[in-house]
C-alpha cells in the first residue's frame, strides 16, 4: 500500500495525518482560552443591538389625557429631578413614544440619562450596565483591552487560527469507509463518543466560517502581515478598511455577520457564533478523557502495582 492509499483507506495510519492532528491539538491547546474568549465575546457582540433593543429606555408609555412637558418647563422640572446635576446637551423627542435625551455633568463626568417628559420622572441611564457589560466584552473581542497592540495580537493570533481549522479538515477524513462519520451526529454510533461527533460536525460544517473569521481576523489585526503573503504570490490587493473588495472584502462581511437581514437572520448569525467556543469545549473534554484521565490512571495502575 502506497502512501497515497495509506491515506485514502486508513488515514490515521499516516504519518502526515499524524503531524497534523498533533498541530491541531497543540494549537488548540495554546489557544485554548484564546478561542473561548475571542469566541464567546464575539457572541457577544453580536448580541449588542438586542441588548439596546431590550434595556435602552428610551421609550415612555403615553398616558391618555397628559401633555408632555416642553422648552423652559421640561428643563426646569430637569432641574428639579437632577438637582446637584449641570443639565448638557438636551434632545426633546421626536416621536410621541420617544423619551427626552439628557446629558447631565456630574462632578466633570458625562452621563446620558433619557428623561419622561409626560410624568416628569427619569427614566434612567442612556447606558444601563447590561449595555456597558456588552460593550466591555466588546472591547475584548475587538483589541483584548489592551489598544492597538492588542488587536495586533488579535491578528497573530487568528493566524494559528487559520492553521488550526486548516488541519482540523485534514484530520476530519476518516477512510473511504467511513468518510461520511464527520457529516452527521449518529447517537447510536458506539465507537466515537456524542461529544467527538458534535467536534468532528461542527468543525465540517462550520470550516467556512471559521477560515472567513481568520482571514478577516488577520486583516483587521494585522493588516501588514496579509500583505506581505499576498505579495509573496503576486497579489496585489487592498487589505485595509473597506478597500477590501473580492473574497477579502467577502470575509469581512462574514465577520461581522452582515449577509442577511431580520431578526431570524440575527439569531442565526449569533448560533454560528458560538461554533468556536462549542468546539474548543468539546475538543478540551475529548482531550482530557482520551488522554490525560487515561495516562492518570495508568500511572496510578503503576503505582499500585508492587514493585518485585
Amino acid at each position: 500500500m502506497n502512501s497515497w492509499q495509506r491515506w485514502f483507506k486508513a488515514p490515521q495510519t499516516h504519518w502526515l495525518r499524524r503531524a497534523l492532528f498533533q498541530i491541531h491539538l497543540w494549537a488548540g491547546i495554546g489557544l485554548g482560552l484564546y478561542v473561548l474568549v475571542i469566541g464567546a465575546s464575539g457572541t457577544a457582540l453580536l448580541l449588542k443591538s438586542p441588548f439596546y433593543g431590550w434595556f435602552e429606555p428610551k421609550y415612555v408609555d403615553i398616558p391618555e389625557g397628559v401633555a408632555p412637558l416642553e422648552g423652559d418647563d421640561l428643563r426646569a422640572r430637569m432641574e428639579e429631578v437632577y438637582a446637584g446635576a449641570e443639565l448638557g446637551f438636551l434632545i426633546e423627542a421626536f416621536n410621541e413614544e420617544d423619551a427626552t435625551y439628557i446629558v447631565l455633568n456630574i462632578d466633570g463626568e458625562f452621563i446620558p440619562h433619557y428623561f419622561n417628559q409626560y410624568t416628569g420622572e427619569d427614566n434612567g441611564p442612556a447606558r444601563p450596565w447590561p449595555i456597558r457589560s456588552v460593550e466591555w466584552v466588546a472591547d475584548i473581542h475587538d483589541d483584548l483591552l489592551l489598544g492597538p497592540q492588542g488587536r495586533r495580537y488579535n491578528g497573530m493570533a487568528a493566524t494559528v487560527f487559520i492553521l488550526m481549522s486548516l488541519s482540523g479538515l485534514v484530520i476530519w477524513w476518516q477512510g473511504r469507509s467511513r468518510w461520511y462519520t464527520g457529516l452527521i451526529i449518529n447517537p447510536f454510533d458506539r465507537h466515537h463518543g456524542l461529544l467527538w461527533q458534535l467536534h468532528s460536525f461542527a468543525g465540517f460544517w462550520g470550516l467556512l466560517l471559521m477560515f472567513a473569521w481568520g482571514v478577516s481576523g488577520v486583516q483587521l489585526g494585522w493588516p501588514q502581515g496579509l500583505g506581505t503573503f499576498l505579495g509573496w504570490f503576486g497579489i496585489d490587493q487592498p487589505v485595509r478598511g473597506r478597500g477590501s473588495s473580492g473574497l477579502l472584502g467577502f470575509f469581512r462581511e462574514i465577520h461581522f455577520a452582515t449577509p442577511g437581514e431580520g431578526v431570524l437572520v440575527t439569531w442565526l448569525w449569533i448560533l454560528a457564533s458560538t461554533i468556536p467556543t462549542l468546539l474548543f469545549v468539546t475538543g478540551l473534554v475529548v482531550w482530557w478523557r482520551r488522554v490525560v484521565v487515561r495516562q492518570w490512571q495508568v500511572w496510578r495502575s503503576a503505582q499500585a502495582t508492587p514493585s518485585a
